[in-house]
This record gives structure tokens, sequence and C-alpha cells, in this order.
């Protein structure tokens, strides 16, 4: 990681309100010399929802050149440039990244309820069937997933989508699970919910239109409506099944992009593409084969906040693609999540070995499910080689605490949690439910035994009591998560004192069941309040599926008697002593 704050100055325009925020990626750098965390509290908060003057200009995202910068013009410039990726700028002395327009800690900071996973995003009152007519204001004839857009009693706006008929309910499914999964983790995500309607709920809005055969703009007919509702899936009662999407809450400016910042926000200061909250979504991506993870799958909307005044939010949308999309060319289908569309790297190694190498994708098979989930499976993911549909400039940049920090928030999503959320997408199909379940449950379980293996999986450092003398606990997310059995694990704890990083010996080290380690802690000798003193604990958990049984380096202040202060963690790629 970087050595020094001064490293991020030429990438990054400081404003007063985040250059501490910044200071606060510290890191073992290649020097020597110890890198002390202030006494103070870690920054939770990113200032990038401050109030300014707008909104900004709306961006229109031109899908055929963002696949090609992004397939062609992007990687062969960085192939010749002096480009180190470095680590993610937007992270606090924690080692997590802070509330902002762009994420909010969620599953990572607490356990969320059944209730709370269920409601998502969502409103109290969504849409529903009894509750009509929802009014018709337009319609998708075309593509694999027709819909609506409707009117509710309420005035609000959703966007529905049916299922096609090669793969009832995936798609539909996709979007709900997919949503409240992204929600759960920490991004801005719609509501997106499953409904079960008849023709008679629809009405059509006088002054809706549809474009005729010859892409002309007319009136919208019943038959408009009618030809929508032949293309979706009905069920064994005559109704039909569609994802129903709330509109998002602000102006929409359009989407946002993974890379640089935008002029026109003043909030915006960290290149996107150095942003943790975006390096790692590729872990989360790849959990759910989300190949469409693009630029054109999210949006910006303005929230106003006073009267001319607001900040920008950074919305994730559209998981359609996800468990399995079958595409009308066989042999894209079978690439989907293990290559780029134009996959430089794979054809390049295909030439020099003359096509040799087996790959993934020679001779997948369908499931217990057949083409309902299409080849989405366990067996041939591989977390460290997913690819999405096109090189995403964020994911590229991604260094292993990035993936490791999300694997963390997935490992917070257990069985039970994601139960709740497969019961979201109200699946009828016995078979593909218990498939869905069984390839979500094999994907998360591959996803943490590969990013919490490199570095240290213990996590949420606290003080705590025990006999009157005063400890350090940590959760060991190998045991918790059943990576590991607890008998199975051992634990070594090292103490660094003062200035000198003397050395001292770490007492009364004891474990529960449920991952939690928690190590007693030394005095520092001159400690005391008003002068405190600079304490170092390495905690490492030994044997399960760690490689090389790296530390989780707890920084604190004694302050003297029983009073410690956590003030900084760090996951280093080494064993060697701080400093």
């Amino acid at each position: 990681m970087p050595g020094s704050v001064s490293a991020f100055k030429p990438a990054v325009r400081m404003r007063g309100g985040l250059l501490g925020f910044v200071a606060l990626v510290m890191a073992s750098g290649c020097g020597a010399e110890l890198r002390q965390f202030p006494l103070e509290e870690p920054v939770w908060d990113d200032p990038d929802r401050n109030a300014f003057r707008g909104p900004p200009e709306p961006y229109e995202s031109p899908f055929a050149w963002d696949a090609a910068d992004q397939t062609i013009f992007r990687p062969v410039s960085r192939f010749f440039a002096v480009d180190p990726a470095g680590e993610a700028v937007n992270v606090n002395a924690l080692d997590e990244v802070p509330d902002s327009s762009w994420f909010e800690n969620r599953a990572g900071a607490r356990r969320l309820s059944a209730e709370e996973l269920a409601r998502g995003p969502c409103p109290e009152d969504v849409l529903d069937p009894s509750r009509g007519p929802w009014t018709v204001t337009d319609a998708k004839q075309e593509g694999a997933n027709p819909g609506f857009l409707v009117e509710d009693p309420a005035g609000r706006t959703w966007l529905l989508k049916l299922d096609g008929h090669e793969q009832p309910e995936r798609a539909t499914s996709a979007d709900v699970i997919g949503s409240r999964l992204y929600w759960a983790a920490g991004y801005h995500a719609p509501c997106n919910i499953i409904v079960f309607f008849g023709r008679d709920v629809l009405s059509i809005d006088p002054e809706a239109t549809a474009e005729d055969d010859r892409g002309r703009e007319i009136p919208m007919r019943s038959d408009h409506v009618e030809r929508v509702l032949a293309a979706g899936v009905r069920t064994a009662e005559g109704r039909y099944r569609a994802s129903a999407s709330l509109f998002l809450e602000g102006r929409p400016i359009g989407p946002w992009r993974y890379q640089g910042t935008r002029g026109d926000d003043p909030n915006d200061v960290v290149a996107h593409e150095d942003r943790r909250d975006l390096r790692g979504m590729y872990v989360l991506a790849s959990w759910i084969n989300h190949f469409d993870s693009r630029e054109q799958n999210t949006l910006a909307t303005w929230i106003e906040t006073g009267d001319g005044v607001g900040y920008v939010r950074h919305n994730v949308i559209d998981f359609g693609d996800s468990f399995g999309s079958i595409w009308e060319y066989e042999g894209i289908t079978r690439r989907l999540g293990h290559a780029y569309y134009l996959d430089f790297p794979y054809l390049g190694e295909d030439f020099v070995t003359l096509g040799l190498i087996g790959r993934p994708w020679d001779d997948p098979d369908y499931g217990r499910a057949g083409p309902a989930l299409g080849y989405f499976g366990v067996a041939r993911f591989e977390p460290d080689l997913w690819r999405p549909g096109y090189p995403n400039p964020a994911f590229g940049r991604m260094s292993e605490r990035d993936a490791a920090w999300m694997a963390r928030i997935v490992a917070q999503i257990d069985d039970e949690m994601l139960d709740t959320l497969i019961a979201q997408a109200r699946i009828e199909n016995e078979v593909v439910r218990e498939e869905l379940t069984r390839i979500l449950r094999g994907r998360r379980e591959k996803i943490l035994r590969r990013w919490l293996r490199e570095l240290s999986p213990l996590t949420r450092p606290r003080i705590s009591e025990r006999d009157g003398e005063a400890e350090l606990c940590m959760t060991d997310l190998a045991v918790s998560t059943g990576l590991v059995e607890a008998r199975e694990r051992g634990y070594l704890a090292r103490a660094f004192l003062g200035q000198s990083l003397r050395q001292a010996a770490v007492g009364g080290l004891h474990r529960a069941a449920d991952g939690t380690v928690c190590a007693e802690l030394p005095p520092v000798p001159g400690a005391r309040e008003g002068s405190p003193r600079y304490l170092i604990v390495d905690l490492t958990g030994v044997g399960g599926p760690d490689r090389g049984a790296l530390p989780a380096r707890v920084h604190l202040y004694h302050r003297g008697g029983e009073t410690y202060r956590v003030v900084g963690l760090e996951r280093p790629y080494q064993s060697d002593p701080p400093g």
C-alpha cells in the first residue's frame, strides 16, 4: 500500500473535509518507519453528501462506445502506461468503507433481521394487484424481457418486466434477489418485487404511445399490451408473473462511470476505479454471475435537500442477467462469467497453444433445473478467474484487500439470510428453487475459501473485560462461517509497546465456539490519562484455510489502568513485525 498520504495528492482533488478521511488509509509502507494512527474515532461518514447547487448535467452512456473503450482502447492504453493500481483510497482506519452516496454499511456492520431482508429498500406499501388499476404509460415490446411502465393509484411509477418462455422465473428472480443482495451488502439499489397479476388490472393511459412496425410513434392500443403479455409466462392459474421495480428516489441524471470523476459534482473527488466499494463489487457480481456489470446498469440520481441544492446518489440497477442467462448464440452463453465477449488474453493463449488448453466453457452441462438456470453452477466457478462481459475499470484494479473486504460482508450473509432473500423471488418451481439455493451456497463457500485465505479473516476489534483485566477481542470469520472447526483453530498473539516497539508477551488468550477470540492486553509503561502510550497487537489464526497465517494488526492507545482504545486495523501481506 502507499507509504504516505502525499502519494494520493496527484490523483485526487483534495478538500479540507476529505483530506483527513483519505489520510486514514494507513498501511505498512515500503519503508521501516512506524506509521501510527491518530487518537480519534475512525471515519464512518464520507463527506460526499454535502449539499451543492445543481443538479449536474445529465450523462448519456453510449453503449457501443463504452464497450469498445473498455474492451479495446482502455486495455491498450493501460498496457503502454505506467499505471500501478495501488490500494483503494476510500478506506477508514479499521480497513472498512465509510457510509457515502455510494455505499452504506449494512450486513457487514450488523446482522440484518429477516424482516429487514424481506423488505430491503422497499416502502411498506408496494405494488399490489388488489389495489388497482395499474395505468400503463409505456410498453417494451421487444427483447428478452418485455414489460411495461405502470403508474399505481398512489402516483408512483414501476417498471414491470416479464420472464421469457425459455427461462421462466429466472430473470425476474435474478432482478429481485440481486437487488436485495446488493442492498444487504450496502449498495443503493431499487425496490424490486415479484407480482402476479391479471390482464384486468391494466389500463392504458390516454396519453401513452407505442411504436409501430416502422418505428413511428402512435397512440398505444390494447393490442400493444396483449403483445407484451403474450411474450411473458403465465402461471397455472392464468396470472402473469413479473418483477416490479419502483422508480428510484430523486431526479435521474444518467449512469455513473466505473472510472474517473464527475467534474460537475464537487463531492466526487475520489477516482471511481480507486473506490473499494466499486472494486470489491467484483466479488458480489461473481457470486450471482452478474456479468452485465457495466455503467449502463447504474443510475445517478439528484437528491434535493433544499431549494436548488442537493447531492448525487449512486445506484446499481438491473440484475436480470444473473443466474445463468441464455443467449441466442450458444458459444457466448457458455462463456458468460468465464471470459469477456472479446477476450484478448485467452485469444493470445489459444493462439500460442493452438487451442490445446481446456476451458470451463468447453463442455458444460445444465444442472437439475435444466435451461431454467442455464449454466449457472458451482463446479466450474473459480472466484478469482470470474469475468464480466467486458472489462470493468474498477474490477480490474481490485486488490487482495478489496476482495477480502467484500468477502467479509458475504460471510455475514449466512444460509438463513440467504433463504430469506431467495423467498422474495416467489419461485414456484421447486427444483429451480432448490437448485438456486444449492448453487448460491456453494459459490459463496468458494468465495470465502478464496478471499479469506490470503489475509487475516479476523475482524471487528473491540475492547472487553474479563476478570478485571482488559482484553482485545475479534471475530474469526474462518470459524464463524464454518470454514474451519473451532477445535482445529489455534491462535498466536504478540504485542509491541511504545515507540521502541518492544515486544511483550500477551496472556489470557481464549476463544469461543462462535469464532470470538480474545487476548489480554499488556500495560504500556508510562501510560496514564492525559499521556496515552501506543500499542500494537498482532493476532493470528493458525490452522484451517489461512495460507500464510498472516496477522490482524490492531493499533491501540493505552490510557492508563484498564483503559485502552482501538484506533486502527491493518491486514499486512507479510508476517514481519511492525516497523
